[in-house]
């Protein structure tokens, strides 16, 4: 039986785009740039910022904070001081001293009707520039890019994990799963979609419209010794033909083993077979390269001094289980619609087994990353978990826990693998929670201390997942869901355990 994506279909996956990108435009405009204040006593406070706001944006922030003080019953006396860059290299910028940096003595002002008396107005000055009522707009939408990278990053991996398991089943002539191969091979088809958004965000940072990765600044190899040292591999010139061989060949593959699939279809035989099982095995030993390098060059750059070796297993991990989570959303999509027929319980059982085998190899490569260099407590290998675990600890935790917790609790068991109900549930919240890994792998690097959590990622999130989704399902309308002339279909009909 052929597929062909239908109009409510159609419907439901390019509103949530829809949906997405409105919720996006939103929560673009609520990016900020953060001034920092520490509290010195109940009537002084130290307010500095490094960014490059110009003078009328910076007398516009004073005159809100003191609107907003004398609303509190008090008076703001400024003062401006000189300071040493203790927090420059931890917020990006490139100042010796900050922008501005404000001793602020407060008074209590005269007359009836102030609530500041008995309150402690150095620590509402401090809350207002923290919650960021007392902010600039971040026009270099450093949170906007971010995002981009994110997402682009998330969907691109769920692509490549589907092709990687294509390829994996043809190079070891696995036949049970036979009649899921163009679920796989529509998955890979949306690749472009992730390739279009990283490409952007590569070039973008290229010509120095947001700062992502410091490396690609002459300014800052020029000044910083290690990022020098590194710049035999992390140059432009070299970045940019490892980009354009990764992009090449996943492409290539991608197609190629479309095309062979649908040349099968018409001339049957073993012949495109074996052609099949001899190019997956040379995609698998690159992959097995270039997904290590891939993981350096776009996410662990981002920290440029910080080097993990366990690093590109972390992230193929992650990539391979959210792939095979989008393969079994598919599948249960298709069979409620009436499809994929010859799919049974124990097709089902045996993509949910690889859900909870991927889940434990994530989680131990997370363990084992956290652990060796916990144990080893050097200074260069901690600050990543340092910014980490002090300003994104709930997050993070969480985002752990979620992920290891709910697949090692729920498929453990025989029967909830074969469980539609439990596989969508516990899906999609291990979906969304490595959603969340790549976040805490980019936005820690990119904002710091400066992140959020709104209608940008969520919208830009809903944006994505609509087009995503539409693109497979348009995909899979253009070829027979069923592979009837590949060598081992009918053991896959009649696969049963």
């Amino acid at each position: 039986m052929e597929y062909q994506i239908s109009d409510k279909a159609k419907k439901v996956t390019l509103g949530l785009a829809a949906l997405g990108l409105v919720l996006m435009i939103i929560g673009f405009f609520s990016q900020k740039e953060y001034v920092f204040a520490e509290r010195l006593d109940e009537h002084s406070v130290k307010v500095e910022y490094w960014g490059k706001a110009d003078e009328s944006q910076i007398d516009g922030l004073k005159a809100k904070l003191i609107s907003e003080m004398e609303n509190k019953g008090y008076a703001l006396d400024f003062h401006e001081a000189h300071s040493h860059d203790e927090h420059a290299e931890g917020h990006g910028t490139h100042h010796e001293s900050p922008t501005f940096l404000w001793n602020i003595h407060l008074s209590h002002l005269e007359g009836e009707g102030h609530g500041g008396h008995g309150a402690d107005g150095a620590q509402a000055i401090v809350d207002l520039c923290e919650s960021g009522t007392i902010s600039f707009f971040d026009s270099h939408w450093r949170r906007f890019w971010s995002n981009l990278l994110i997402n682009g990053f998330f969907f691109f991996g769920i692509s490549l994990g589907a092709l990687f398991y294509l390829a994996l089943q043809y190079a070891t002539e696995s036949g049970w799963g036979v009649v899921l191969l163009r679920v796989y091979e529509a998955i890979a088809q949306a690749m472009p979609i992730g390739i279009i958004v990283l490409v952007l965000v590569f070039i973008t940072g290229a010509f120095g419209l947001h700062s992502i990765y410091s490396w690609m600044d002459p300014a800052n190899v020029e000044a910083d010794h290690l990022i020098w040292k590194k710049s035999g591999y992390f140059n432009q010139g070299f970045f940019w033909l490892r980009v354009i061989v990764y992009f090449g060949t996943f492409l290539f593959f991608a197609n190629w083993f479309r095309k062979m699939s649908r040349k099968e279809d018409n001339e049957g035989g073993t012949e495109i077979h074996f052609k099949m099982y001899r190019k997956a095995a040379l995609f698998l030993v690159l992959f097995a390269v270039f997904s290590s390098t891939m993981s350096w060059d776009f996410i662990m750059s981002i920290d440029i001094h910080w080097y993990s070796t366990l690093f590109g297993w972390y992230t193929f991990s992650g990539i391979w289980l959210t792939g095979m989570i989008m393969v079994i959303m598919i599948v249960g999509y298709l069979k409620s619609q009436g499809y994929l027929e010859l799919v049974n319980k124990s097709h089902i059982h045996d993509v949910a087994k690889w859900m909870f085998a991927l889940s434990f190899l994530w989680s131990y490569l997370w363990f084992s990353q956290f652990m060796l260099i916990w144990y080893s407590n050097m200074g260069e290998e901690t600050i990543y978990y340092w910014e980490r675990i002090m300003e994104y600890k709930y997050l993070y935790f969480t985002m752990f826990g979620l992920n290891f917790a709910l697949p090692l609790i729920f498929f453990i068991a025989r029967d909830v693998k074969r469980s539609w109900s439990f596989i969508i549930v516990i899906g999609t919240i291990t979906f969304i929670g490595h959603w969340f890994d790549v976040f805490m792998m980019v936005m820690p690097g990119t904002l710091h201390d400066e992140w959020s959590f709104g209608l940008l990622e969520i919208g830009m999130f809903v944006l994505f997942l609509g087009a995503f989704v539409y693109t497979v399902l348009k995909s899979l309308g253009k070829a027979p869901l069923m592979q009837e002339n590949h060598p081992f279909f009918e053991e896959s009909k009649h696969h049963h355990f």
